[in-house]
């Protein structure tokens, strides 16, 4: 029990000192928003660079980033352990 005690404490330090920081997430937030699959895509993508909001959040052990435009998340990234994925919310029907 201590084992996993331990290595639970010590994967959450390194996940705090190896956490993509905001300029990280900026860069693969914009890959994406660069790389559209459809018109509408490669529009939003426009206004997310003139209008858009960009949010990082710090969870300690690790990072979220997202671009939204009129309140709708373009692009969602998680980072943790040097590693950012990004990807676009399904739109709902």
């Amino acid at each position: 029990m201590r084992l996993i005690l331990l290595l639970v404490i010590v994967a959450a330090i390194a996940g705090y000192f190896t956490k993509p920081d905001e300029p990280q997430m900026r860069e693969a937030a914009n890959a994406v928003l660069s790389d559209p699959e459809n018109l509408s895509q490669g529009l939003d993508g426009l206004g997310a660079t003139l209008a858009g909001q960009r949010a990082y959040s710090n969870y300690y052990v690790a990072a979220r980033y997202s671009v939204t435009l009129d309140q709708r998340v373009l692009v969602e990234c998680w980072g943790g352990f040097t590693q950012v994925q990004c990807n676009r919310p399904n739109e709902a029907s």
